[in-house]
């Protein structure tokens, strides 16, 4: 069984180990069968992931995301479906925490805003990732995720007693990341989940810019979830093209060495845990006192497997220094 804590929010300082899974691939049409086996869909997938997470001990949240397309006029086209229903169902077998993404560029209006945060919370969900549009060359009709963050916040304090906790994905790459993260901080963020990492140099500066920045607003830094996910197969890469992970061609030459894709999960599970004693080696030699967890990744239905082996492995490591890290992958290199 997972583990009996479940308040995510208290868990922020204490090296959170989250797993995101991918959600079903629908969408509701309102007809009464299609809508039935939906939800038996629905049924057996928190029953598979119940069975198959049950042993993790350190795990302390189950994430799902919401799947947006968009248009070239940036409209929007739904590619997931009960998403809240799979995460809260899930985590209340595993006796954890729930969270839910959810796009809030296209929330239209501040009714809609409201009607959302009420659904989400008759659902038992807390835990909230407030996502932007896909790109800046768009005018959407909803917030910004800074906007987001207070309107949800201020949502949340008016209907409910209970205490919201809101995170916001960070990607590396952008320009002044560590800038955009102070101001999404400022804005009520208490957690970041970055994009997929396969590479430390771009992740160690903009913790170490993110710190100072928070040093000198005075602000306590919001916790930061490094997300690691194994690819295991060619359709894995185009999903990583699809979102625009960057994939260096150091990690992609390693992971796909030989094109030998039949040990790429292992290479894949090995590089990120590679990063991981980089990024943490860093911060320690650093100073960097931001609070820092674990976001494992399952890219597509295929690879449920290879993600659960890079869970079991990040689950041995997550509360090591750095330098244990890079011991126990020596040990168990050539295993």
């Amino acid at each position: 069984m997972a583990s009996d804590q479940s308040n995510f929010k208290d868990l922020l300082s204490k090296k959170p180990l989250i797993f995101t899974v991918i959600p079903l691939r629908d969408n509701k049409t309102g007809d009464a069968v299609r809508d039935a086996k939906i939800l038996k869909n629905l049924d057996s997938r928190k029953e598979e992931l119940g069975i198959a997470l049950s042993s993790f001990s350190r795990l302390n949240a189950i994430s799902v995301p919401e799947l947006v397309e968009e248009n070239h006029e940036g409209r929007p086209r739904y590619n997931s479906i009960y998403t809240r229903a799979l995460a809260r169902g899930t985590a209340d077998i595993l006796h954890i925490d729930a969270l839910v993404n959810k796009v809030v560029a296209h929330i239209e209006d501040y009714e809609k805003f409201v009607e959302w945060i009420k659904e989400t919370h008759s659902l038992g969900i807390s835990n909230l990732i407030f996502v932007g549009g896909n790109t800046r060359h768009h005018r959407y009709p909803g917030p910004s995720v800074s906007e987001a963050n207070v309107i949800g916040r201020r949502l949340w304090k008016e209907f409910h007693q209970e205490e919201i906790t809101i995170g916001n994905i960070s990607l590396p790459e952008r320009r002044d990341e560590a800038k955009r993260m102070l101001f999404k901080t400022l804005a009520g963020a208490e957690f970041f989940t970055t994009q997929l990492l396969f590479d430390s140099a771009q992740e160690v500066n903009i913790l170490t810019e993110y710190y100072r920045q928070c040093t000198v607003a005075g602000v306590k830094p919001a916790t930061v979830l490094f997300s690691f996910g194994p690819v295991r197969s060619i359709a894995d890469l185009n999903l990583l093209d699809f979102l625009a992970v960057e994939l260096p061609d150091r990690a992609k030459d390693y992971i796909l060495e030989n094109n030998d894709l039949s040990e790429a999960s292992k290479r894949s599970t090995f590089n990120s845990l590679r990063v991981y004693s980089e990024i943490l080696s860093a911060i320690e030699d650093r100073g960097i006192k931001v609070p820092i967890g674990v976001n494992v990744e399952q890219l597509t239905k295929s690879n449920l497997q290879s993600s659960l082996t890079m869970l079991e492995n990040f689950e041995k490591v997550i509360d090591l220094s750095g330098a244990e890290v890079l011991e126990h992958l020596e040990r168990t290199r050539g295993n």
